[in-house]
């Protein structure tokens, strides 16, 4: 019996990490490795009028709440496009970290940064499990358009989370996923809905503070705050007398 308990419990925690592995559309990895073709092609298809993303960036830098002096973490930053304009709110005393796993778009950003004589941004080559940041290096993180092609999230949020400073803000955009509503290219590219994608960033340590689906029609944003776990313990840890 024992044996069999045994056999049962090792088929579940294979079934359960295979579950754990199917974190990105067969779609949306196969595009992944299409970002280390030329990057010209990607910053045209990336800035243009038309696309939610571009259209809206002065409304998704609003609401990052920035000021001058802060370090952002640009989290899956593409031809760099937001990671350029967060430079200009940061500035002067701030930074932006704009991380990409493809080595072509991190040389982009580097030699267009270098170009447009942007001084505070900095290229940073990240792997599929970490966006490579030093902890309490950022005030800030965000994820835009990018977070369904993380093929390992849970293990970038918990990087992304040390990352943070305490109070930290970390912002995700993401395509709205709902079954005979949405586009058949959303439907093969990204893997879950809002609902889901909540509940990950819940899981990893961060309380949901805001919420909008109004600023694109296919985009939702969701605004969460890096979770006070000390003081969270201290009051567990509180006792009436």
């Amino acid at each position: 019996m024992r044996i069999f308990v045994s056999g049962l419990t090792l088929a579940f925690a294979m079934s359960l990490a295979m579950a754990q592995q199917s974190t990105i559309t067969p779609t949306a990895k196969e595009l992944n490795k299409s970002f280390d073709a030329d990057a010209s092609q990607w910053t045209e298809r990336f800035e243009h009028e038309g696309r939610a993303i571009y259209d809206k960036r002065a409304e998704i830098l609003d609401a990052m709440g920035l000021k001058p002096g802060m370090d952002v973490a640009d989290i899956g930053a593409g031809s760099g496009l937001i990671s350029r304009l967060i430079a200009q709110r940061v500035a002067p005393g701030g930074t932006v970290y704009a991380v990409d796993i493809s080595k072509n778009m991190v040389d982009h950003i580097a030699k267009t940064a270098q170009e447009e004589k942007i001084t505070n941004i900095k290229a940073v080559l990240g792997d599929p499990r970490s966006p490579k940041l030093a902890p309490n290096s950022v005030d800030v993180a965000c994820i835009i358009d990018a977070y369904h092609h993380f093929e390992y999230p849970a293990e970038m949020l918990a990087e992304i989370r040390r990352a943070l400073r305490p109070n930290g803000m970390l912002m995700l955009i993401d395509f709205k996923r709902i079954d005979g509503v949405s586009r058949d290219y959303v439907l093969k590219m990204v893997r879950a809905g809002e609902g889901t994608f909540t509940d990950e960033f819940l899981n990893a340590g961060f309380d949901l503070v805001e919420r909008r689906d109004d600023m694109f029609p296919d985009n939702y944003m969701l605004k969460f705050k890096l979770r006070n776990v000390s003081a969270k313990a201290a009051g567990a840890g509180q006792t009436s007398h």
